[in-house]
């Protein structure tokens, strides 16, 4: 259940991610969105009762979810890019073997 407490907890995950994300920290990026992928899943599992927090309670919980989004696209902007360029490298390897496979060393 998503309670304000778990949603601190979710957005000190998202804080951390961002700050490993501008490190290029990917181990730890990829270790810190496990960690949060966990706490979103237990929370999705027994959905939350909101309508009985308390209206600051509520609001409070709106904006972190916000911030984890900006955080969130924060991520994806450093992220992003290298994972383009992962994904070059492997399909160069790629297609490099398939050719030397089909045709052998040059």
């Amino acid at each position: 259940m998503l309670t304000p407490e778990s949603c601190r907890e979710l957005l000190a995950l998202y804080e951390a991610m961002a700050e490993a994300a501008v490190r290029n920290d990917w181990s730890r990026l990829a270790e810190l969105e496990a960690a949060s992928s966990a706490l979103r899943k237990a929370a999705a599992a027994a959905p939350a009762d909101t309508a009985r927090l308390p209206d600051a309670a509520q609001q409070e919980m709106a904006a972190m979810i916000q911030r984890m989004l900006e955080l969130d696209a924060d991520v994806r902007c450093h992220a992003e890019p290298f994972l383009e360029s992962t994904r070059k490298l492997l399909s160069g390897t790629i297609r490099r073997r398939n050719v030397r496979d089909t045709y052998g060393n040059i």
